[in-house]
């Protein structure tokens, strides 16, 4: 059983090897590879490219679901969106609503009673 270095060395070995063939062969004269086309193209293939592209798509229908799925899933996220929008907004209200009354709270804890009373009964005599 070989050893992960000696692996790794035949491996180093091997692609120097494959590195200096390639250095060999720089240049490629076009002698070499010949004239022939690799490619080739069946008989009368642009004379029916037209009638065979109208047969294979004037018979195919697109269903409803393709047409209406993506639409659904728009709407789906959207109307997401706009429910967690509408529960942020909420619960940033609720906090706000919250922040003024525990300030009100704290106000009236450091005003004494008879204070408060002489206050109010300024405001009704006044009236």
């Amino acid at each position: 059983m070989a050893t992960f270095e000696t692996k790794i060395l035949n491996l180093l070995k091997y692609t120097q090897s494959k590195a200096m063939d390639m250095n060999k062969k720089e240049k490629i004269s076009l002698n070499e590879i010949g004239k022939e086309v690799p490619f080739t193209i069946p008989e009368s293939y642009f004379e029916d490219f037209a009638t065979q592209m109208v047969a294979q798509t004037s018979g195919q229908q697109t269903s409803v679901r393709k047409i209406l799925y993506p639409w659904l899933y728009m709407a789906g996220m959207f109307a997401g969106i706009l429910l967690l929008g509408n529960i942020a907004y909420s619960v940033y209200q609720r906090n706000a609503s919250l922040k003024v009354e525990n300030y009100e709270r704290y106000l009236f804890s450091q005003v004494d009673n008879v204070s408060l009373l002489d206050f109010y009964l300024e405001e009704f005599e006044e009236e």
